[in-house]
């Protein structure tokens, strides 16, 4: 017969911590999503790439946003093209920041589509006035010119991370 004895602290910790001077709700949060499925996008429809749940805990919270979006742009047949592509970071339905990629009034070879391939980055620190759970939207827009000859737009590989950094003015909640 053997014994076995499991040590734990209150906090309900195995290794050493630091719960009893930093309670855990005080402590910083990540929370990620990411694809790496091909997502086409219609000329003049924003769309969502990807969204994200953040939930903070005190309020003024601050988080620290950064997203990866891979584009690929595919021309027609015509020498002359001309694009926008516009990627925009949104807390709910209000817009933080947006990136623009264009190319405008560009020439090419004749009688051969060309693919243009992009990443773009973003990032962002938001402050949040009050606790909750929020949402973050990651949305591109291919917006139309005139003569563009822009065959398809499509997003590819793309991320969106959060880090959320409570204040440590209010209690932290309990554990349950």
């Amino acid at each position: 017969m053997s014994l076995y004895f499991e040590w734990r602290k209150s906090c309900g910790c195995r290794m050493p911590c630091n719960c009893d001077r930093q309670p855990r709700g005080m402590e910083p949060r990540y929370y990620f999503n990411q694809s790496d499925e091909m997502l086409g996008i219609e000329a003049d429809k924003p769309t969502q790439a990807l969204e994200l749940k953040v939930k903070t805990h005190s309020t003024n919270e601050v988080v620290k946003l950064d997203a990866m979006i891979e584009a690929f742009i595919l021309t027609e047949n015509n020498p002359a093209y001309s694009f926008i592509v516009e990627f925009s970071l949104l807390r709910e339905k209000t817009p933080l920041t947006s990136e623009s990629f264009a190319l405008i009034n560009q020439y090419g070879q004749n009688d051969c589509e060309k693919t243009i391939i992009n990443t773009t980055k973003i990032t962002w620190t938001d402050i949040i006035p009050l606790p909750g759970t929020y949402t973050y939207y990651i949305e591109v827009n291919h917006i139309t010119l005139p003569n563009q000859h822009i065959a398809s737009v499509e997003v590819q590989d793309r991320s969106l991370t959060a880090i959320s950094f409570p204040t440590g003015k209010q209690k932290p909640e309990k554990r349950e």
